[in-house]
């Protein structure tokens, strides 16, 4: 039974791995790791592998091939600073979370 006992030993050492990761309460900063695109005042929208990647300032971007806010409590609203219209035509169009 040497072999059960590695088993149960890599069992468990992954299982106290898994398990430590559960149940912080630092929670409120936690990255969401999912890609993510966000822009500057003055960009474009960007991909980042994470909400963390996002610098300092930028705005998450949504809608059209975008997708929705990675918070889901934000609202994808049309992105005024660009010329493309979701009433006008344009179902792609980019907004941003607020």
């Amino acid at each position: 039974m040497p072999s059960m006992n590695k088993s149960m030993r890599a069992g468990l050492v992954l299982g106290a791995l898994l398990w430590s990761g559960c149940g912080s309460d630092d929670d409120e900063g936690a990255c969401v790791q999912v890609a993510v695109f966000a822009r500057s005042a003055t960009g474009s929208c960007t991909s980042y592998p994470s909400t963390c990647d996002v610098p300092e300032g930028y705005v998450e971007c949504c809608g059209g091939f975008l997708g929705g806010c990675s918070d889901s409590e934000a609202r994808c609203v049309d992105d005024t600073t660009d010329s493309c219209s979701p009433t006008s035509g344009g179902a792609d169009c980019p907004g941003t979370c607020q």
